[in-house]
């Protein structure tokens, strides 16, 4: 760890005033572990490696801005269309709310349109977004664009919202 608490304090205070102490602490482990740690970890992911659950998890909790970039890159530069729905799987589960704006995109790509409505749903059950047009919106398109085929994860979807009212 070749970081010091000080320059990440430092580089918080500078770049990231607005984060929550939650937020700060995510945003210094990650400092501590690296851009290539995490790009590593995204990687071996993607390639299923033994206990890819485990690093998917340990994504989880980082809630890694810099690891959902990655897997959007891969997503948008890779052939392989199992690569692609796995980085599609990484963006769901890390669910940072900056994939919201990506959700349209995967929902318009039949490889992934599965995966993509069930980033929308991790933003909102997670309660990284809040509901909006946008969100409503994009139900509509997933419910329209596939034939039906997306319509009972649609319906989950609004039914969680409905419980919790703000639908």
């Amino acid at each position: 760890m070749n970081k010091h608490w000080d320059e990440i304090s430092k580089s918080i205070k500078e770049n990231k005033q607005h984060l929550t102490a939650d937020r700060q602490s995510q945003y210094a482990i990650e400092a501590f572990l690296g851009k290539l740690w995490i790009e590593n970890t995204v990687d071996y992911i993607i390639q299923l490696k033994p206990e890819w659950n485990l690093a998917v998890n340990s994504l989880r909790i980082l809630e890694s801005e810099h690891a959902t970039d990655y897997a959007y890159s891969i997503y948008n530069n890779s052939k392989d269309k199992d690569d692609c729905r796995l980085a599609v799987l990484i963006i769901k589960d890390i669910a940072h709310p900056k994939s919201l704006y990506w959700v349209e995109e995967f929902l318009n790509d039949e490889n992934v349109a599965d995966f993509g409505l069930g980033v929308l749903d991790q933003l909102l059950f997670r309660e990284k977004i809040e509901t909006s047009q946008l969100t409503k919106s994009l139900l509509n398109i997933a419910l329209e664009k596939w034939d039906g085929r997306l319509k009972e994860n649609v319906e989950f979807i609004k039914g969680y919202l409905l419980d919790k009212s703000n639908f």
